[in-house]
């Protein structure tokens, strides 16, 4: 009975929206009153210990920034339990880490794919974002490092990202909690990337000199290729697995699947997502410092 309460309480206004390529959450009310946290069923004690496992080992890997060096921190969260986030989020890793050089600097968040107590990766929790977050920012040195953001899920028409873990927990990431996430770590030059719908609504709050933020679609409008059984969504597939993976910059990326993206839409008769960008000077002349030194 308790068990079915709370998961009623998890589902309010959190349902996918009917339309399965948009990555487009309904409408929400919001139980947390616009805090950053979620709603969740505690899990097994071998799952959760698996995952206090998981989370420490990952954020026990981080190596430590090099004094002198422009040193790539790379946070990947993919926030929906639906196969295609996770697989976004692991293949994006992957690649970002490569042409980043953040080997070593990586860590990987995923809503889940399997049971609870046989994931690859840490749970992508508000509580383990917030704390990776921290960690990164004790490592780096706010003066030369570069931390780079990618976060993957659905997207609800106020601009907050979606995370849901099937069944088990629900929960919002505004565009102001990851803000005042980065703020309180003391994250200085960053790169923010996110894949969903509305995405456009986290460039205000985080545009500064120092901050980069490339978006699959404007705040008001949606993006695609969602759909359970994909590897990537539009926008993963053309920035990362098209553009970046076969050399492009993330700039010069963003800027090449935006017009695949808009070729595709245009073909499929869907309304252009518009993906936005916000590039400061001075996270754009660090990035392509980092960027010569990975090649």
């Amino acid at each position: 009975m308790l068990k079915k309460g709370l998961a009623a309480a998890l589902a309010l206004g959190l349902a996918l929206c009917a339309t399965a390529s948009a990555q487009q959450s309904g409408a929400q009310r919001d139980p947390l009153g616009g805090n950053f946290g979620a709603l969740e069923l505690a899990l097994s004690p071998r799952a959760a210990a698996q995952q206090q496992r998981l989370f420490a080992e990952a954020l026990g890997a981080l190596q430590p920034g090099r004094p002198g060096r422009a040193d790539v921190y790379l946070l990947v969260a993919g926030f929906w339990s639906d196969p295609v986030f996770e697989s976004e989020a692991r293949e994006g890793a992957a690649i970002l880490s490569r042409d980043l050089g953040a080997a070593g600097r990586t860590i990987v968040l995923t809503g889940g794919v399997g049971a609870p107590g046989d994931r690859a990766f840490p749970a992508a929790t508000p509580y383990h974002l917030n704390a990776a977050i921290g960690r990164i920012g004790e490592l780096i040195d706010p003066s030369e490092d570069l931390v780079v953001l990618f976060l993957t899920s659905h997207g609800y028409p106020d601009g907050g990202m979606a995370i849901r873990e099937h069944n088990r927990m629900q929960g919002v990431l505004r565009p102001v909690h990851l803000r005042d996430a980065l703020a309180d770590a003391g994250i200085r030059t960053r790169v923010v990337i996110v894949s969903s719908c509305f995405a456009g609504a986290f460039i205000p709050p985080l545009m500064d000199e120092n901050t980069i933020v490339l978006t699959a679609a404007a705040h008001n409008r949606t993006s695609f290729g969602c759909q359970p059984t994909r590897d990537w969504t539009y926008f993963g597939d053309a920035f990362l697995s098209q553009a970046v993976r076969n050399g492009a910059g993330l700039i010069a990326g963003f800027d090449a699947a935006t017009r695949t993206i808009a070729q595709w839409e245009s073909e499929q008769g869907l309304t252009p997502s518009q993906p936005q960008k916000h590039v400061g000077p001075r996270a754009a002349a660090l990035l392509a410092r980092v960027e010569r030194d990975a090649r």
